[in-house]
């Protein structure tokens, strides 16, 4: 999709003036040309804009929330940049991946429910799957809304990219739109459709998902653009979330999404360093694509949205400004939480082990009676689910299914001997399906022996007995 954006002065205040005498007064809607927010101005009459005006979902998120999905986001495991791509980004003016998503733009529309984030995660899924197994298959969105529960996910609410990994981590696949009662069927946010009734055959198995963040924040702008055209080039789909920090900022994208067409550029930035107030809110959109024509005044991402296909967007599609500040802020209280970020997905299709390897155990190996001694144990799961730790210390004492913990954690775990004598630890790890692994062992020695030593040499107790028996003897 190529988009030109070539400001006519002169062209626009004449076609102004030939529309004002055709239209009575309010009957047509005037932008301002200068709006900063917007790189061109757009007219519509009043009577096609109330008809075509649509309910606008969001994610209505309290700033606690916020905090902690930045909190996900800033440790989620980095993207890979691959640096042989470097060449090919740099000689690219525009480019697009969205012939890899299979989608019907009218049908992608999320309606009144408040699930955005399913939307542009389950494209990337699509996306992958397409790429890797050359499966050109439109996935399901209603199985994670209605069968999401499993994991504390609620359907139509908001959410963001680690609980959707965490969904298909708990199910191991990804399900075909045209399964039975697979479709969109929550539109007006009823939730009617239950989990069970989902047909979940045919599926595409998954051994392994897990998010990654792009780096965007805290480095140089020109940097940021590079990472974010480099997952593109890798024909990943991008998930891009921001903050909408009041109702200002809310109504004029909305205003933006309904007034103006897939031609126009929005200066997603306007608002940086508002406070989110209650009426705030988060939205999620997949980045397909982008604009980056010599110079700076032409360039931008392509967003597909999950708000259907008004009038003057048949695809679906929206562009932002591509230099924009990417250390955006929206304030809460006294601290600041980052209004964009961008995420990817790293993927693995097919069938997999779903235990967990056996438990790493690291701690002493000897040591006294009666004093404690601390472990750490660890696993490797390959579908980068949580865990548990199951530990029998050996004399009797068993600290049963500890946790759970993360993917790439270890848990810490202290015990004391009573008595002196040799131990085997024995540790299982079982993840949170209940896949037990086999177990690992340690041995461990608290001493029997004690030890001496005689006139500061070293501890050699059966040549102290040999020199107290020959005193014993001399005269």
């Amino acid at each position: 999709m190529v988009i030109y954006m070539k400001r006519r002065v002169g062209c626009i205040c004449l076609f102004l003036l030939f529309l004002g005498s055709i239209f009575s007064a309010g009957s047509v809607t005037i932008i301002d040309s200068n709006d900063s927010r917007y790189q061109r101005s757009i007219q519509i009459d009043q009577s096609d804009k109330d008809e075509q005006h649509t309910y606008i979902p969001l994610m209505r998120l309290d700033p606690q929330t916020l905090v902690k999905w930045e909190s996900e986001y800033l440790n989620a495991e980095k993207a890979y940049i691959d640096p042989s791509l470097n060449e090919v980004v740099q000689k690219t003016d525009n480019y697009s991946i969205l012939d890899l998503l299979k989608y019907v733009p009218s049908e992608r529309d999320q309606g009144r429910c408040s699930n955005c984030w399913a939307w542009p995660s389950t494209g990337v899924l699509s996306i992958a799957l397409f790429v890797q197994e050359g499966v050109y298959e439109r996935l399901s969105v209603q199985y994670i809304n209605s069968c999401g529960v499993k994991i504390g996910s609620d359907c139509c609410e908001g959410g963001n990219l680690e609980i959707f990994t965490r969904f298909y981590r708990n199910t191991d696949m990804a399900i075909p739109w045209s399964n039975t009662n697979a479709e969109w069927r929550d539109k007006y946010a009823q939730c009617l459709t239950d989990c069970e009734t989902i047909s979940t055959e045919p599926n595409y198995p998954i051994a392994a998902i897990r998010t990654q963040t792009i780096e965007t924040h805290e480095i140089p702008e020109d940097q940021a653009i590079e990472n974010i055209k480099n997952i593109l080039h890798q024909e990943k789909g991008i998930y891009f979330s921001w903050i909408l920090p009041d109702m200002e900022y809310r109504n004029d994208f909305s205003d933006f999404w309904d007034d103006y067409s897939e031609d126009y550029v929005y200066q997603l930035d306007w608002a940086c360093g508002r406070e989110y107030l209650d009426d705030g809110g988060g939205h999620a959109v997949l980045c397909v694509g982008y604009n980056d024509e010599e110079g700076t005044e032409n360039d931008y991402w392509i967003m597909l949205n999950s708000w259907g296909t008004p009038r003057w967007r048949p695809n679906g599609l929206f562009a932002i400004n591509m230099h924009m500040d990417y250390d955006c802020t929206a304030l809460y209280s006294n601290s600041e939480i980052y209004s964009f970020n961008w995420q990817t997905l790293n993927i693995t299709f097919g069938s997999a082990d779903e235990a967990p390897d056996p438990p790493k155990i690291q701690g002493p190996e000897s040591g006294k009676a009666k004093m404690e001694y601390t472990y750490l144990f660890s696993t490797v799961d390959t579908q980068y689910d949580d865990v548990y730790f199951s530990v029998d210390w050996g004399d009797g004492t068993i600290d049963e299914w500890m946790g759970p913990v993360a993917y790439g954690g270890e848990i810490e775990l202290s015990h004391t001997w009573e008595r002196r004598g040799d131990y085997v630890i024995r540790a299982k790890a079982k993840d949170v399906n209940g896949a037990e692994s086999f177990a690992s062992t340690l041995e461990i020695s608290m001493p029997r022996t004690r030890s001496y030593q005689f006139n500061g040499e070293e501890n050699i107790p059966f040549l102290f007995q040999l020199l107290k028996m020959i005193r014993s003897l001399s005269f």
